[in-house]
């Protein structure tokens, strides 16, 4: 009886051998956690990669079918609950990422913000999410609720996409003003050096410089040299360290509308202004202003995709005048390596 009760004692664990078995476990939890984290990562970059590449191409089958890019703003007409206003570039580009069903049942009247005149889309839109659109890494809403002028309350998709429109600067440079026409106002200040960019009339602005859209022959510069489209996926963090959420496309309408009239607000389209995750600035104070920079929820930087359709990273830390240089179609400048 006394052996069996030694042999017994013997196997059993001793409260010190089960706490250092438990300790050895949450080291190796630890360790293992971030390579967890850093594969996640890694395949949410790839599907976000993989979201903007076919964003490219649909670029690409627009303008072979169309001739042109698709521009994202045009003077509106109105006012009050008879306003017009256009869709964004996203709308005309829904056919070409296996959206048409809902493409064809769109009518293009009304306005399109919802925030003064009705739209008749409003029901087909209300809920209306295209996968296609989100950055899977962005911690930022896909949706926000929308109180409208005529419609009620409609829940809209935020894109994590947006266009450029073009930049302040010189291409090449940081702080020397770009040539090409520009729009300045309360909202800051919207050039169209890039490649959506909106429709004017010739009696406001020089056509030759893209009042009625560019296509590929206007990127001068090379279609390798000049982004066409980025993200805006993460908050910002405000000098207090408050998290800020500020989207060009997160205003009136959100994904679906172009924005104001061309001289007026934008949306779902930026003027880079400045470096990518700057906070602040005019032109950068909320969703419908026209100069809120790139920046995403990768570590390091963000994704864009060139006109030629190819998707790049670009280190959040690239020297400004190689940003402004990818976003001027025709400043003639060498981009550097990036």
């Amino acid at each position: 009886m006394t052996n069996n009760s030694r042999s017994r004692s013997r196997r059993a664990f001793t409260l010190v051998e089960l706490l250092v078995v438990i300790a050895i476990i949450g080291v190796l939890i630890a360790l293992l956690l971030p390579a967890v984290q850093q594969a996640r990562e890694a395949a949410r970059r790839m599907q976000c990669s993989n979201h903007q590449k076919q964003l490219g191409l649909a670029l690409h089958n627009y303008h072979d079918t169309y001739g042109k890019l698709p521009y994202n703003q045009h003077p509106d007409v109105g006012s009050g609950s008879s306003k017009q206003r256009g869709p964004s570039f996203l709308v005309r580009l829904l056919p070409f990422i296996e959206q048409g069903a809902a493409y064809d049942n769109m009518e293009f009247s009304g306005d399109w913000s919802m925030q003064d005149g009705p739209s008749p889309n409003a029901s087909l839109l209300d809920g209306y999410v295209v996968a296609g659109l989100l950055c899977p890494s962005s911690p930022l809403p896909a949706t926000e609720t929308q109180s409208t002028a005529s419609n009620g309350e409609v829940e809209l998709q935020v894109a994590s996409y947006i266009g450029i429109m073009g930049t302040s600067w010189l291409g090449g440079t940081v702080d020397v003003p770009a040539t090409e026409d520009s729009f300045p106002n309360a909202y800051g200040e919207g050039i169209v050096n890039g490649m959506i960019v909106p429709v004017y009339p010739a009696s406001a602005a020089h056509n030759d410089k893209g009042g009625n859209g560019v296509g590929f022959k206007n990127a001068t510069d090379g279609t390798s040299n000049t982004m066409i489209l980025t993200e805006q996926s993460d908050y910002f963090i405000d000098p207090s360290g408050n998290k800020v959420k500020r989207r060009s496309g997160g205003h009136a309408g959100r994904a679906w509308c172009g924005g104001g009239n061309y001289a007026d607000w934008s949306a779902n389209v930026t003027t880079v202004r400045y470096p990518i995750a700057t906070e602040s600035g005019w032109g950068n104070l909320d969703n419908y202003y026209r100069n809120v920079p790139p920046i995403s929820a990768h570590p390091g930087g963000v994704l864009m995709t060139l006109t030629d359709g190819s998707v790049r990273f670009l280190s959040e830390t690239v020297d400004f005048g190689i940003l402004t240089a990818l976003c001027h179609r025709q400043d003639g400048a060498v981009v550097g390596e990036y």
